[in-house]
């Protein structure tokens, strides 16, 4: 086996205390443990191959490998921060000069060399290191080609990889091992290439290769994230068929796919297996699980989770708290929060920044602003600075109260404090000026802004046309837009689009076509999204011919129709009793290949059942139905409405039940369609029974529900009842309706055919007596 030739040693970094010169081996076994101490700095790895270059006595080839393997795997320290970047530095030392002559690099040389390259991410390194391998004619084995195979999927090259492994390996006479699959299939997923990465795991067997544990594992990853948890689970019972013992990676995939899912009970049962096979949860799973269960609104059992850490000899770190708190911030439960909070700090846990600012903004979105100030305080006292998203949280929540006096005063602060403000400070600021009508501090904060160079492009300017817009305030929104032309700004299509969004919700399209005409000048080209908003503000001020001509313009142009623009021309169609042409748009729709997805179907059709097409629509849900096309709630509700309209009261039924049946939940609208057609039909037991089913299924009932139904009770003359569903809307306090007042009026007035039965009704909705009762 060739050695490195290298006399003794004499610096006084690898000097025995006697001064006598080491030999080559013992001298770089002192410096390998060293690194592995985490004491050898990259000054002393260079003046060690100094003194080595420097004299004739041969190095052992273990010696020097045994140095460079320990230097790949060596985290940063203090006195040395790359280590698998260090011995590239020391190779080409070795390959030139003197170093030439006396180091003779084997193949492991090169395949550690190799493996720095991945672990310092210089997949280009790999292929070219391997090249010179194949140069120097050395005999290849496995480890040097899965250095290579982990070079090339790391570069991306999964297509190179997967050839290298099925083709070039047999060709040089290296068979692939477990670890070559393993890397490749690795390498397929984080690409998105998962048929291949599954067609060869299927293949391993074949070609004489088992897979093992972390084969496995990446499959039922792989299937877990994507939500097939049916195949996972049939992998877990192969892979245990095979004698191949799960480990904790393998039940975390499984346990957070689940999670994902929100399958709580199918979580908890791969939880508890694992435990029952031996396999003991680490931090790591247990977080992943709490944060699955908190993000669920489940926090009750991620805290007894939590609260069993200890027990299974995991004591919760500031992930864990991090998790929990955030959980509790989310839902609210500010005291269960300030108590974990608490006995944090009374177990020694330090908390960071994070902590610090879940907190704050939990206070701070609740509009409590006391409580987020006094956790600033605290955030000092701990020794922990606020910083930039600390000031942000509050300035923000003070904008949306509309104290911008104290929002600026803390804007200050962060100042004063050395923190400088970035993007997201002052687009909050901006907001909030504009929100408030204080457009000329909004116009002086992004002339700031613009000076510092943090607004670069849209994305600063957008939110705030666009919020303007929305809260109907056009003329600032266009006054402001001229201010950002004006200080050297070129909006964008965005940017005109929601300008245009703006003047169409106020009703006023001619001024949007002007804006569009605007942007044309400047050089933008309308897009689809352009055209997609002025149709539906034509459409919605029921100028259908014009949002038709329109559309006829965006075609020649060459601007293709999108999915969106024919739902809007389908909507507007319908809400103008045009039904033919709607029909026929369509039907033109469906031919031209354009996509045809449940939010097109269901607004055919809802106007078809509005247009008293009901059994046309009833026909088309059936085609649906033998398509296998997946319907949501909205779909089925308009369908429960089409079969009462129909008289097929039954069918409404069966399909009100089909509902939770293929895993859906009725909506209010859902249980409002139900309620007022039962009243209609005289069930008035079977309203109240779909009421406490409502409430059964926790969802609550809105003002809008209970006044349909308290009205359709009165049109049916079912007072005592209409009085109780009355009485609901005072418990929940929500608003009676002045079409529901109105109603009361009526049938209760003098002339009214209910008057005989008006002291039925709670007193503070009884009409004023009429003259002729007194």
């Amino acid at each position: 086996m060739p050695t490195a030739r290298l006399s003794s040693i004499s610096t006084s970094s690898f000097r025995a205390p006697s001064r006598k010169p080491r030999a080559p081996l013992a001298a770089l076994a002192a410096a390998t443990e060293r690194v592995r101490a985490g004491t050898l700095s990259r000054e002393d790895a260079h003046h060690l191959f100094d003194e080595l270059q420097g004299q004739a006595t041969a190095v052992p080839e273990r010696g020097l490998n045994n140095f460079l393997a320990a230097l790949a795997r060596a985290p940063p320290s203090s006195a040395c921060s790359d280590g698998p970047g260090l011995p590239f530095a020391l190779f080409n030392r070795m390959s030139r000069g003197a170093g030439a002559r006396v180091v003779s690099p084997t193949l492991c040389t090169y395949s550690i060399l190799m493996d720095c390259c991945c672990r310092a991410g210089r997949p280009d390194l790999v292929v070219a290191f391997f090249g010179r391998l194949l140069r120097l004619g050395l005999r290849l084995n496995v480890i040097s080609f899965n250095n290579l195979l982990k070079g090339l999927c790391q570069a991306k090259r999964s297509n190179e990889a997967l050839d290298m492994l099925l083709h070039r390996m047999p060709e040089l006479d290296c068979a692939p091992d477990v670890f070559s699959f393993n890397i490749v299939i690795n390498g397929c997923f984080r690409e998105g290439e998962v048929d291949k990465a599954c067609n060869l795991f299927h293949e391993m067997p074949q070609l004489g290769v088992q897979p093992d544990v972390v084969t496995y594992t990446s499959i039922m990853d792989a299937l877990s994230k994507s939500g097939a948890m049916d195949k996972a689970e049939v992998l877990l019972r192969q892979m245990v068929d095979q004698g191949i013992e799960p480990n904790i990676i393998t039940y975390t995939s499984l346990i957070h796919g689940y999670s994902t899912l929100g399958q709580w009970k199918a979580a908890v049962r791969v939880f508890k297996e694992m435990v029952s096979v031996g396999v003991l949860p680490n931090a790591v799973t247990l977080n992943s699980f709490m944060d699955s269960l908190c993000k669920h609104r489940r926090t009750k059992e991620a805290r007894d989770i939590f609260d069993s850490m200890a027990a299974k000899g995991h004591k919760p770190n500031i992930a864990s708290y991090s998790t929990m708190l955030n959980g509790y911030a989310k839902q609210g439960c500010f005291d269960d929060m300030t108590g974990l909070f608490n006995s944090m700090l009374q177990n020694g846990v330090v908390p960071n920044h994070h902590i610090f600012n879940i907190l704050i903004n939990a206070y701070a979105k609740r509009g409590l602003m006391d409580e987020a100030m006094h956790m600033f305080e605290v955030m000092r006292q701990q020794g922990v600075n606020p910083d930039v998203f600390s000031y942000q949280i509050v300035m923000d929540s003070l904008c949306k109260m509309g104290r911008m006096d104290a929002a600026l005063d803390k804007f200050n602060q962060m100042v004063n404090q050395g923190v400088s403000p970035n993007k997201a400070v002052y687009q909050c600021l901006v907001l909030g000026s504009c929100s408030h009508g204080h457009f000329v501090k909004a116009k002086e904060l992004i002339s700031e802004a613009v000076n510092r160079g943090l607004c670069s492009n849209s994305v600063f300017f957008y939110p705030v046309i666009n919020d303007l817009c929305k809260e109907g305030k056009v003329k600032e929104a266009q006054d402001m837009f001229e201010f950002i032309v004006g200080i050297g700004q070129r909006p964008d299509v965005i940017m005109y689009n929601s300008l245009m969004d703006g003047y169409c919700l106020v009703g006023k399209v001619e001024e949007a076509l002007r804006v569009l005409d605007a942007m044309k000048s400047a050089g933008l080209q309308p897009t689809a999204v352009t055209y997609g908003i002025l149709l539906n503000g034509y459409c919605k001020i029921g100028r259908i011919a014009a949002g038709l001509s329109l559309f006829m313009e965006m075609s020649l142009s060459g601007v293709k129709p999108t999915t969106i623009m024919y739902n809007i021309i389908l909507d507007g169609l319908f809400r103008s009793g045009r039904t033919d042409s709607a029909k026929e748009k369509f039907r033109t729709m469906s031919e031209s290949g354009i996509p045809v997805g449940i939010d097109t179907y269901n607004i055919v059709l809802s106007g078809l059942c509005k247009n008293n097409c009901a059994g046309e629509a009833i026909e088309l849900f059936k085609k649906l139905r033998a398509m296998n096309v997946k319907v949501d709630v909205k779909t089925l509700t308009i369908m429960i409405s089409a079969m009462f309209k129909s008289r097929r009261i039954e069918e409404a039924k069966e399909l009100f039940a089909t509902i939770s049946a293929i895993g859906l939940v009725p909506s209010v609208v859902t249980y409002s369609v139900m309620m007022t057609n039962f009243i209609k039909e005289g069930s008035l037991a079977e309203t109240d029974d779909m009421f406490l089913a409502m409430e059964k299924a926790s969802c609550a009932p809105d003002s809008i529900l209970l006044n349909q139904v308290v009205r359709a009770l009165l049109e049916k003359g079912a007072v005592v009842k209409a009085a109780t569903y009355l009485a609901k809307l005072d418990a929940k306090q929500l608003s009676v309706e002045a079409s529901t007042i109105s109603l009361i009026v009526s049938l209760f007035s003098g002339e009214g055919k209910l008057r005989e039965h008006v002291e039925l009704l709670p007193v503070k909705y009884q009409p004023p007596e009429s003259s002729t009762d007194n």
